[in-house]
């Protein structure tokens, strides 16, 4: 019998280390040895959920059997065994015989001793799971029949797993008791199930819209909830996928939902709850009471809110809300005049509190300006905004400073005569986002500080500001670099050749230059030098080394490329300038190894750990994060890769990073068979940049090239793989790819056109235009390491076999064992496993000599598919092994006889021979189906040798593999 919990829980979302918990006490009782479990939480963290689905996947795969109740919350009346009788009734519609009486309206007094023996006798056949949700509601004979169960014998395989509303059980509540007895029983284990943490909320957002939501709605939801699963799905019920944030009004049902403890309080608690959350942040009693005025008993009104649930007690003894959404929920019932007078009433007694302060609290400031601007104060909301931004930034708030500072200078460009200019404000704001790294933040600021810029009267800043913009348009996906734009910042700043403007606007041109291919691009870069070491700025001399650093690895220079990249990497230190350091130890790694490399993985780590080291905003260190996870993906180190995505993306890593990591994960996923998450991500980087063949640095030709592939849509994927290798300017990042992608899309759909009997003439002459325009594969700008060179060599073998096998090549068996040979030489592990995938098929397919060599490379891949986690490939080279009945020692390989799965029918075949061509994809041999159907084995040969020719299949594998493609659709 299966799980019966309540079946309109959310779905679960990750909890693996949970659910190893419960795993092993299920396996513990299979092998005989009791145990129980208790799971506390709150309403809404998914406890149920965890139960079922560990129940779910322990009766699915061994003689598991569930006994599944709920107690529920009766206030009129007392059920006797209510938990217990509904798991009964379950199992009684399963034809499970019930216990004496237990099942009636009359149970025996010794009901729990009743209960105890029947579940001793169904605990001799198999293993039993009783799982009691919502264990806060029991009755007493339900806690009593439990009591007894849980003391029961140790060598029985029986577990118990209980669910407990934590924040239910008050100190006064009739559970306690029973708890504090069961703890002290022998092997009963406690867990406390958390809120998600920000990764797993964003999995559960994409499930619930269907698409990877974007990183502020993720923001949004995870500041209201705090990672509650259930509060998470209300929140974002009816949202569109695409949606950026949460609306303002919030659902109905997730206000009944936040509300559902403080319903039941008092009326004078639930109005002092009110003011609390009007307050916004947590109190102690006495600063609560300084605000309400004396006659109220403000400390017995806030115990009985922490009794029921609704708040918390900290350890320094301030007050708030057990759920984050309460106050916002609160707040808002509130009229607009009261809500209004008790934000003013806060802003005066906070004012009062930091006039007598000799030290004042920055949180109590931030408190102050917040209030007043929640009360209409503009002018003083402005005043305190600015002073408590300044105190915010001192204390290292970044994010609190950025958001005070917001809204300083928008109310100081809205009011007469507050002592500040508007560009003053701009600039201090656009200095204050780069150093929190807030990449939008800053963009709009510099867009309002050059609509009211005037470039004859300042034209370094304009310069300046021009170039910062472009940084900004490319690091949030809004734009690639301009030429245009980087030859006006030069213009403007020319008057000045000195200047640290004009050397960073040169340099800068000399970057985008490069990208463009232009051929002053080299140069400019030489002239940026000069103009940078007499400007004596290192921000601007960080950025003029970066641009000769690729120039010089566009000439092939790499050891100049490489010391000019070092000393980038140490003026960006200097300026703290963090861009400029990305942008520095991306062309010092350029300037010795390709990004597929273990040394480019290694080199990002390094510098990784040193941005850490220097307290970087985490948009920066993200982007690093998310190219070394690019580059532990190309040499097969996904494990290294699923870290690195995890951290990237833990929280909000910028549009740029975000971007990067999503091509990382939407690869490892279809090369992992996860098709949906793979074209998720590819989705989300199609939000995040519209234009994105413009962003060359980038490979999104190469990974929506391979996404279309594994997805089964070949002739997209030729579509990306062209479109990558006749894009503007320089070679995109995995130029190296394109060939062998598109070459195999090819070869994809001619074998396609082979099997449906149509001319694959066409797709023939494509592939020979290809190969006329593009004999080898393509090259990135540069020279790199022995590890690049011996990549090259591997992806031009691919390209070869992949031509081969669309063209029919008898030497196409020869190519593929050569182009799985290379790709060892080259750790490129992932594609070497497809290689030996390829080498074994066209082995067995054109020569039956080579059944050594093919096994032996079946068996290569299958270690590497079985390492990588590559289920599709797991998947072919196990299909490939039965039929061709090659043993592997993996898990279903031919080791004997195995039962014919249904086969799909192919176009013209008689019910015998759609039997017999079930027997050939199962691996069987010609006395095997000759004794399962009793016939002769010279009759099997006879309809064998019929399939062959009616399908135009040329042995037993091609006719295996032919018959797959028909099933796969």
């Amino acid at each position: 019998m299966g799980p019966r919990l309540d079946a309109f829980e959310p779905a679960l979302v990750g909890r693996p280390e949970e659910l190893a918990v419960l795993s092993a006490l299920l396996d513990r009782a299979g092998t005989g040895r009791a145990g129980t479990l208790l799971i506390a939480g709150d309403a809404g963290v998914g406890k149920t959920a965890l139960v079922q689905r560990a129940c779910s996947k322990a009766a699915s795969t061994s003689s598991v059997l569930v006994l599944a109740g709920a107690c529920l919350p009766l206030a009129s009346l007392s059920v006797p065994f209510l938990a217990i009788r509904s798991a009964l009734r379950d199992a009684r519609h399963d034809g499970i015989p019930m216990p004496p009486a237990m099942d009636s309206a009359d149970s025996p007094a010794n009901a729990p001793i009743v209960f105890d023996t029947w579940l001793d006798d169904l605990a001799r056949d198999r293993a039993v799971v009783l799982a009691v949700d919502d264990l806060h509601w029991a009755d007493q004979s339900t806690l009593d029949v439990l009591m007894y169960v849980l003391a029961g014998p140790a060598d029985r395989r029986l577990s118990v797993i209980a669910t407990i509303r934590g924040h239910e059980v008050g100190g006064d509540h009739p559970l306690q008791r029973w708890l504090a007895d069961v703890r002290r029983l022998p092997r009963v284990e406690q867990m406390s199930l958390g809120p998600l943490d920000r990764v797993a909320t964003t999995d559960q957002l994409a499930d619930l819209l269907g698409a990877s939501p974007h990183q502020s709605l993720v923001e949004d939801v995870f500041t209201h909830t705090g990672g509650n699963p259930y509060l998470n799905r209300l929140v974002v019920q009816g949202l569109a996928p695409d949606a950026r944030q949460l609306p303002r009004d919030l659902p109905a049902d997730l206000r009944s939902a936040v509300l559902q403890s403080w319903r039941q309080l008092p009326s004078r608690t639930q109005e002092l709850t009110r003011v609390l959350a009007v307050s916004g942040t947590p109190l102690h009693a006495s600063d609560l009471a300084e605000v309400t005025g004396p006659g109220t008993d403000v400390t017995a009104l806030l115990r009985t809110a922490v009794d029921a649930g609704t708040l918390d007690r900290a350890s320094d003894g301030t007050y708030w809300f057990h759920h984050p959404l309460s106050a916002e929920v609160l707040e808002e019932s509130l009229e607009d005049d009261e809500r209004r007078h008790w934000h003013s009433a806060f802003a005066d007694q906070g004012e009062t509190a930091l006039a007598a302060s000799a030290n004042p609290r920055v949180e109590l400031m931030v408190a102050v300006a917040d209030h007043h601007h929640r009360a209409g104060h503009r002018l003083e909301a402005y005043r305190w905004a600015l002073r408590a931004s300044e105190a915010a930034g001192a204390a290292g708030g970044a994010a609190e400073m950025l958001r005070l500072l917001r809204r300083a200078v928008d109310l100081g460009m809205r009011l007469p005569d507050v002592g500040t200019t508007s560009q003053e404000l701009l600039r201090r704001l656009i200095t204050s986002a780069a150093e929190a790294g807030a990449p939008l933040v800053e963009l709009r600021a510099v867009d309002q500080l050059l609509d009211c810029t005037d470039a004859d009267a300042d034209p370094l800043l304009v310069a300046e500001l021009m170039v910062r913009r472009a940084h900004l348009r490319f690091f949030t996906g809004h734009s690639f670099f301009s030429l245009s734009d980087m030859r006006e910042a030069c213009r403007l700043s020319s008057p000045e050749p000195t200047s640290w403007q004009h050397a960073f606007a040169l340099a800068e041109l000399a970057h985008t230059g490069i990208w463009h291919d232009d051929p002053d691009a080299g140069p400019t870069a030489a002239r940026a030098l000069v103009a940078a070491r007499a400007s004596g700025s290192p921000r601007a001399l960080s950025y003029a080394l970066t641009a000769n650093a690729m120039a010089a690895v566009a000439d092939n220079r790499g050891d100049l490329g490489l010391d000019l990249g070092t000393r980038a990497v140490d003026a960006a230190v200097e300026a703290r300038d963090f861009w400029a350091y990305c942008h520095a130890v991306m062309w010092e790694g350029n300037a010795v190894d390709a990004g597929s490399t273990l040394f480019y993985a290694e080199h990002l780590r390094r510098h990784r750990e040193h941005l850490t080291e220097l307290r970087a905003p985490h948009v920066y260190i993200a982007l690093l994060s998310a190219d070394e996870a690019d580059s532990w993906l190309a040499v097969g180190r996904w494990r290294e890769c699923t870290d690195r995505l995890r951290f990237t993306l833990g929280l909000d890593p910028g549009p740029l990073a975000d971007a990067g990591a999503r091509l990382a994960a939407a690869r490892l996923a279809a090369w992992q068979g996860r098709r949906g998450e793979a074209e998720a991500h590819l989705a989300r980087v199609n939000e995040l940049f519209t234009e994105s063949s413009t962003f060359l640095n980038y490979p999104f030709a190469a990974i929506s090239a391979e996404v279309h592939l594994w997805a089964g849509r070949p002739q997209a994927a030729y579509d990306a793989a062209v479109a990558g290798a006749t894009s503007d300017g320089i070679t995109p990042t995995m130029c190296e790819w394109l060939m062998p992608l598109a070459s195999r899309s090819l070869a994809d759909l001619v074998r396609a056109d082979r099997d449906a009997g149509r001319d694959p003439s066409a797709r023939l002459g494509q592939l020979d235009e290809l190969t006329a325009r593009f004999p080898a594969v393509i090259r990135d700008i540069g020279e790199f390491g022995e590890q690049w060179a011996l990549q090259i060599a591997a992806l031009d073998a691919l390209y070869a076999a992949e031509t081969g096998r669309a063209r029919g090549d008898p030497e196409n068996a020869a190519q593929w064992v050569r182009a799985a040979e290379r790709c060892r030489d080259g750790m490129l592990a992932w594609e070497e496993a497809y290689a030996c995938w390829r080498a074994a098929e066209s082995l067995l397919l054109h020569d039956r000599h080579h059944r050594a060599a093919a096994a032996a490379h079946v068996r290569r891949g299958l270690s590497l598919a079985e390492d990588l986690a590559a289920v599709p490939l797991q998947r072919e080279l196990q299909s490939l092994a039965t039929t061709a009945r090659i043993r592997t020692g993996s898990v279903g390989s031919t080791d004997g006889p195995a039962p014919p799965p249904e086969t799909p029918s192919l176009p013209g075949l008689t019910t015998r021979e759609r039997e017999i061509l079930a027997h050939v994809v199962a691996g069987r041999t010609y006395g095997e189906i000759a004794r399962d159907l009793m016939i002769s084995e010279k009759t099997v040969s006879s309809h064998i040798s019929h399939l062959l020719h009616k399908t135009g299949t040329a042995n037993r594998v091609d006719l295996a593999r032919l018959a797959a493609r028909a099933h796969r659709g």
